[in-house]
C-alpha cells in the first residue's frame, strides 16, 4: 500500500473511531499533501470564515487534503486535536491558538517533525515555520482615530463591544483604542461590554445597556459580527441616530462590506483573508519555497465612499 494510500485510510478510520470527526475533506484522486488545521474555537467569527476561505482556497488544488478540527474553546481539547492530526499523518500544521501559552510546549515538540503555521496569537514560542497575525493594536488605534476625527462630539457617548477578557486578540484592539482616545474622550463617556465575538451576545449586552443608558452616540464593534448585534438591539429598541463601527469587513451577505454599503455600519476595518493566507504560505512551505517567518497584516478603514477591491489574501 502507497504512502498516499495508507494517509486516506488512516484518516477514514480515526474519522470513524472519532479522531478526525469535527470536519474533514477526503478526496478519492491522490494527493501529494495532508494538511491538519487546529482551531481553537470556531464559534469566533474569524475562524469560522477561516474555514471558508481555506475550503474555497483546496477545491482548485487536488494535489491537498485537509483536515480541520475544532477545540471549541478548550485547550486540552485541542492538544488532542493536534496529536490526533499527527496521528492522521499530516505532512504541516496549521494552528490558532486560543491564547499564548497554550500551545507553546506542544509546538515545540511538533515542529521537530513537521512544519507549522501559526495564525492570529503569538503562541508563546518562535517554534514554527510561519506566524501570521493580524496587527489588532493598529485595528484598535485606527478605530479611535477615525472615531475622534469623523464622528465623535463633545458629551457623545461611546460603547465599546469587546470580546472575552482572555482573548489577547482582543486586548489588543482594546489598547490600540485606549491609546488613541486617551484624552480626548472622557472615562466616563466610554462604556465597554464583552460581546464575546458573538452577534447573540452583543445584541443581549446591548439591550442592557439601553435600558439603563437610553442611547450610544457611537458603538464600536471588534468584529461586524458584534457591531450587527448591537444595531439589531438598537432597530429593536427604536433607537436611532447611532454610528456602527466594526472589524473583519467580509464579503458576502451581512458580512462587514455588505453591512457598510447598506448603510447599517458607518465604517468597518478590514483586514485580508488570514486563513487564505495561511493556506497559500503552507503550501509554499511544502513546495520547498522561503516564506516570511513573521507576517503582520495591516488593517485598512473602509466606508461607503471608500471602498477599494482588495484581492483575497492580499497582506497589503
Amino acid at each position: 500500500m502507497g504512502k498516499k494510500l495508507k494517509i486516506l485510510c488512516l484518516s477514514l478510520l480515526l474519522c470513524m473511531m472519532g479522531g478526525c470527526k469535527e470536519k474533514e475533506i477526503i478526496q478519492e484522486n491522490e494527493y501529494e499533501y495532508l494538511i491538519g488545521v487546529s482551531l481553537s474555537n470556531v464559534m469566533e467569527p474569524w475562524l469560522s470564515h477561516t474555514i471558508d476561505s481555506m475550503e474555497e482556497e483546496h477545491l482548485s488544488d487536488s494535489r491537498v487534503n485537509i483536515i480541520f478540527k475544532d477545540a471549541a474553546g478548550s485547550q486540552e481539547k485541542q492538544l488532542q486535536d493536534i496529536d490526533q492530526l499527527m496521528e492522521c499523518g499530516v505532512d504541516l500544521l496549521i494552528a490558532a491558538p486560543g491564547d499564548s501559552l497554550s500551545l507553546k510546549e506542544k509546538l515545540k515538540e511538533i515542529s521537530r517533525e513537521i512544519p507549522v503555521v501559526v495564525m492570529g496569537i503569538d503562541p508563546g514560542t518562535e517554534s514554527y515555520t510561519a506566524f501570521i497575525e493580524f496587527n489588532d493594536y493598529e485595528i484598535g488605534r485606527l478605530a479611535g482615530s477615525y472615531i475622534l476625527e469623523e464622528r465623535y462630539r463633545r458629551g457623545n457617548q461611546i460603547v465599546v463591544l469587546t470580546g472575552p477578557s482572555s482573548s489577547t486578540i482582543s486586548a489588543r484592539r482594546l489598547q490600540g483604542f485606549q491609546d488613541a482616545v486617551a484624552g480626548r474622550i472622557g472615562e466616563d463617556q466610554i462604556h465597554y461590554l464583552n460581546g464575546e465575538w458573538l452577534r447573540d451576545k452583543a445584541e443581549n449586552r446591548m439591550k442592557d445597556y439601553l435600558v439603563v443608558s437610553q442611547k450610544a452616540d457611537v458603538v464600536f464593534a471588534f468584529n461586524d459580527e458584534m457591531a450587527y448585534g448591537a444595531y439589531l438591539a438598537q432597530n429593536q429598541y427604536r433607537v436611532t441616530g447611532t454610528c456602527f463601527l466594526g472589524v473583519d469587513g467580509y464579503n458576502g451577505n451581512l458580512g462587514g462590506l455588505d453591512l457598510v454599503e447598506r448603510g447599517i455600519l458607518d465604517a468597518a476595518i478590514r483586514c485580508s483573508e488570514i486563513g487564505r493566507l495561511a493556506y497559500e504560505t503552507a503550501v509554499r512551505i511544502l513546495d520547498g519555497e522561503e516564506v516570511e517567518k513573521h507576517l503582520v497584516i495591516e488593517p485598512e478603514l473602509i466606508t461607503k465612499s471608500y471602498s477599494p477591491s482588495i484581492p483575497e489574501g492580499d497582506p497589503h
